[in-house]
């Protein structure tokens, strides 16, 4: 005690912080003490010193005026430095002053940091509002007040300010011309950001874009490849004319294309461009068996029965057809692979027709068809999200079998429907 009063007291060319620094127990300590008044932005509370060194136990011990052994834990905090410095001639001392002195810096709170954050963040919104397209404005005010679009923002923002500027300016002239409803590919309306892939699915600024837009639109934000195709198509958007085709066997319509491969009892791959001549499609059977493989088409040719085939995850010219076909009073029949991604294509296939039937969906079907292919539970928890009542017998199967089961091999039971079903 007489010890500690006496440095601080006698020597007079001392600063409060000199004293601090020159005894290296200390250093450890005012660490802590930093760091608390970092978390609460107020200098208050209390610290705990693991594990004291020797070091520590005599410069800790001659402050406080009694014994702090080596190899404890001791806590304290900032008021009881207070009482203790109080009787010396730095009772008038001040936290903020000693602090900026000791560690030769201004000391920044986290409600500092955050206080010069939202100031920061305040003007770079300010600087995309400056460029927004002015149809846009008020509405891009009032999304920064929207809670989930705010935090994706602030991800994007912290990651690379620059960079998110230049996408987020991007996205908005895209989303003006995407309102103009004019038919544009995908490929081509990303090029407005001159970088031809800026939408493609899964991006960041892909997931942006659609992000925006359906809150622009009010509509719900979609998430799968097959609901993407389908929202942008409502703004007369299309992946691309000829790659998006749907496998088609044995229609009708207003189209010599289409009427002459049936005549000749080939199937036609038919693209969007060609989805843009036709105006109606429709069977004479007034039933269409619907298919998730092209690989099932050679074994029903012998049926003469309309066919589609989704080729897996079905695009925007497979919808296009089962719309034309729905409007023409068609039933729809449809059966694809039994596992979790067959069994999500089914229920999108069936959320946007209500109508669709579903054949060798059962548990006779899953047995003759079941495969060796374990399937893994990250893929198994996608079946969480099928709630289809018709489905509900093939997804409780899977959680439990755990093996995933193929169309092809389901072939005897399909064509036995489809005898049924066509009374032979």
């Amino acid at each position: 005690m007489e010890k500690r009063e006496k440095e601080l007291t006698t020597r007079k060319s001392w600063m409060l912080h000199e004293y601090f620094q020159s005894h290296k127990g200390f250093a450890r300590l005012f660490n802590l003490l930093k760091q608390k008044y970092i978390s609460l932005n107020r200098f208050s509370g209390t610290v705990t010193l693991k594990d004291v060194t020797k070091e520590e136990s005599i410069d800790l011990s001659n402050f406080f005026g009694k014994m702090v052994k080596e190899g404890t834990d001791f806590r304290t905090s900032f008021s009881k430095i207070e009482k203790k410095l109080k009787e010396t001639k730095y009772a008038n001392f001040t936290w903020e002053e000693l602090f900026n002195n000791y560690f030769e810096e201004k000391i920044i709170t986290k409600k500092d940091l955050k206080q010069k954050f939202n100031v920061e963040e305040d003007k770079f919104y300010q600087n995309v509002l400056s460029n927004t397209p002015v149809n846009l404005k008020e509405w891009f005010k009032n999304i920064l007040k929207d809670k989930n679009i705010h935090q994706t923002f602030v991800k994007n923002y912290k990651q690379n300010k620059s960079k998110f500027y230049e996408e987020l300016l991007n996205v908005l002239k895209i989303i003006n011309f995407t309102l103009k409803k004019e038919p544009i590919s995908l490929v081509m309306l990303a090029s407005y950001s001159l970088n031809p892939h800026f939408l493609d699915f899964g991006t960041k600024t892909s997931n942006l874009y659609f992000k925006l837009l359906s809150n622009l639109t009010n509509k719900e934000e979609p998430k799968t490849s097959g609901e993407k195709i389908k929202f942008l198509s409502l703004f007369n958007i299309y992946i691309d004319t000829i790659s998006n085709y749907v496998t088609i066997y044995n229609l009708e319509s207003d189209s010599p294309l289409i009427n002459n491969f049936t005549k000749e009892k080939e199937p036609l791959n038919l693209s969007l461009s060609n989805l843009s001549k036709i105006t109606k499609i429709d069977t004479k059977l007034k039933k269409i068996f619907v298919f998730e493989n092209p690989s099932i088409l050679p074994y029903l040719k012998k049926y003469d029965i309309p066919i589609v085939i989704g080729s897996g995850n079905p695009n925007y010219a497979f919808y296009k057809v089962i719309e034309k076909l729905v409007e023409s009073k068609n039933e729809i029949y449809y059966n694809g692979d039994l596992d979790p991604e067959g069994l999500i294509i089914a229920s999108n296939i069936y959320q946007n027709f209500p109508q669709t039937n579903f054949f060798g969906y059962n548990k006779a079907d899953y047995q003759t068809s079941k495969s060796k292919n374990k399937i893994s539970e990250s893929r198994l928890k996608k079946l969480d999200n099928i709630n289809i009542p018709n489905l509900q017998e093939i997804k409780e199967l899977l959680k439990k079998e755990k093996y995933a089961a193929y169309e092809e091999k389901n072939i005897q039971n399909i064509e036995k429907f489809i005898k049924q079903n066509l009374g032979k």
